[in-house]
């Protein structure tokens, strides 16, 4: 058996309680956070190769952001 170091005993444990948290979540909970990330991840990859946004991708993070809102009605935002 190989001794794990910190990191990878924390990783696992941040993993596991990631998971309890996304069961306990609703579907529309979950496709907003994955949404979302996805809408993030294509425009963060637009501005690193173009060093430009387009309005369709403005457009995406827009209604991702919204609809994560939608899914988790905290505060007034």
């Amino acid at each position: 058996m190989t001794k794990h170091s910190d990191w990878e005993k924390a990783r696992v444990k941040k993993q596991l309680k990631t998971k309890k948290v996304l069961k306990q979540m609703t579907a529309e909970q979950r496709a907003a956070i994955e949404e979302i990330q996805e809408s993030v991840a294509q425009c963060i990859n637009m501005i690193k190769e173009c060093n430009d946004l387009y309005m369709s991708d403005i457009s995406k993070l827009e209604l991702s952001y919204h609809n994560l809102t939608w899914a988790f009605e905290v505060g007034d935002v």
